[in-house]
């Protein structure tokens, strides 16, 4: 994208596809430190620039910005603050009201984006993207035994200590829905993830799984216990139930406190799609009070409604996709 800037007034359309994009902690924070880790720019006000000409699209004409697209993407964290920024205020405000239609993958991005377009009647609620893999999809990608031996409902999987801190009672509250739904537990080398201590009892079934055999595999799970938001996502569009771990909301001190990595992007997920049944606090609780948490999540689990909660995902996924489909066409003639 940066390298083409130069070159996107010549398209029918452009589509800016998921993530953070155009946040301002994104660009601050994210994107800057990148730029400069990769030695791609001096310092933080060439990256701010570089950033705004290719995210902002700060240097188009309002013409291109007629047929540009949005999906996936989110401002969750963007304040009032940020608006006031003399720099990326009036870039993101012509860049959300210009462009021809927005899709942001969370409720509260929605509200904020129909406040700012001044047009509230318009669904501006899409996505995650990647809750638009259909079936199929990813069939093309390379697979071994390690995903293709495990039998439906056969494990419950376990992604823990990469973006909230293990509390000391998690251990046993993850073996007690071990005990509860008859499923022995197991690691998932997320993305090559190596258990912390607190987990590091878990069985791993042995081999090298590829990116094909980490996604193909999630469909096989009874459950999916986890503090990352990409399994979360990746987990309930594959219909299996996940338990999402999460802490309180951090105060970010540095610009390297990145709020795209922000507990509440897991938490809004789940309000969303009144799936907080399955959201689970990391803070201190009574044995009572996760006896009863487990109690209804396995409840929920064998009586179906986790299942009704991947199909509210998954119909809404459906939803937005066709409507993003549908203008892309009428853009592209």
């Amino acid at each position: 994208m940066i390298d083409e800037v130069d070159t996107l007034r010549e398209h029918d359309a452009v589509v800016f596809w998921g993530d953070f994009l155009h946040a301002r902690h994104y660009l601050v924070q994210d994107a800057a430190n990148r730029l400069l880790d990769y030695g791609l720019v001096k310092d933080r006000g060439a990256a701010r620039a570089l950033l705004n000409r290719a995210l902002l699209l700060a240097d188009q004409p309002d013409e291109l910005l007629d047929r540009t697209l949005s999906y996936g993407g989110t401002i969750l964290h963007n304040t009032q603050s940020d608006y006031e920024d003399k720099e990326y205020g009036p870039l993101f405000t012509r860049l959300m009201t210009r462009s021809h239609r927005v899709w942001v993958r969370d409720p509260l991005s929605a509200a904020k984006l129909g406040h700012l377009r001044g047009d509230r009647p318009t669904d501006h609620f899409g996505s995650d993207a990647a809750l638009l893999n259909r079936p199929g999809d990813l069939a093309g990608l390379p697979v071994t035994p390690w995903s293709q031996d495990l039998p439906d409902g056969g494990a419950i999987g376990v992604f823990l200590g990469a973006r909230t801190k293990i509390p000391d009672w998690l251990p046993g509250f993850c073996q007690g829905l071990a005990e509860r739904l008859d499923a022995p537990l197991e690691w998932i080398p997320w993305f090559d993830g190596a258990a912390p201590r607190q987990v590091g009892h878990l069985p791993t079934r042995p081999g090298d799984p590829t990116v094909g055999d980490l996604l193909g595999v999630l469909p096989r799970y009874r459950l999916v216990i986890t503090d990352t938001y990409h399994l979360c996502v990746n987990a309930w569009g594959a219909g299996t139930p996940v338990v999402c771990v999460g802490a309180p909301e951090p105060v970010p001190t540095t610009d390297r406190d990145y709020l795209t990595l922000s507990d509440v992007k897991k938490h809004v997920l789940h309000m969303a799609y009144d799936a907080t049944d399955f959201y689970l606090p990391a803070v201190a609780g009574s044995p009572e009070g996760h006896e009863r948490r487990a109690e209804r999540i396995v409840r929920l689990v064998e009586g179906g409604g986790a299942a009704a909660v991947a199909e509210r995902i998954r119909a809404h996924a459906e939803y937005s996709a066709n409507s993003f489909t549908e203008t892309l066409t009428s853009l592209l003639g």
